[in-house]
């Protein structure tokens, strides 16, 4: 198999350079194997970072709950101002540890609000 560069490519792209790359390593005067080229493509496709996948395993992945509502990405946010704001007192009055905690939980809070929040942007 062939190195492949970092740049995006489309899937039919990836397949057409994957079929290339078996034509051109593999005998051509030798018979034709579908398993054999079935699985070198496959394994080429997956250096392009694409997953050959049935249509139930794909569908089965998707998030079927319902968006969180406008009052949970609200409260979520308020906590993570409510931390940010705490660490920032544990750290005036000298609580390195505390203030580390408390900002790496705002952090966390804040990533979950911008999360749900574009989650519910995604669904209108």
């Amino acid at each position: 198999m062939t190195h492949h560069s970092p740049q995006s490519v489309t899937p039919q792209e990836a397949i057409a350079a994957a079929l290339d790359d078996y034509w051109i390593t593999t005998d051509p005067a030798g018979p034709f194997h579908t398993t054999e080229a079935a699985e070198h493509i496959d394994h080429s496709l997956h250096g392009y970072g694409y997953a050959i996948t049935t249509l139930a395993a794909a569908a089965a992945r998707r998030c079927t709950c319902p968006p969180p509502s406008r009052a949970n990405v609200a409260f979520t946010a308020l906590l993570a101002l409510a931390c940010f704001f705490a660490g920032l007192a544990c750290l005036a009055h000298g609580g390195i540890g505390w203030a580390v905690t408390a900002l790496v939980g705002a952090a966390a809070l804040a990533h979950e609000t911008t999360t749900d929040h574009r989650t519910r942007r995604a669904r209108r």
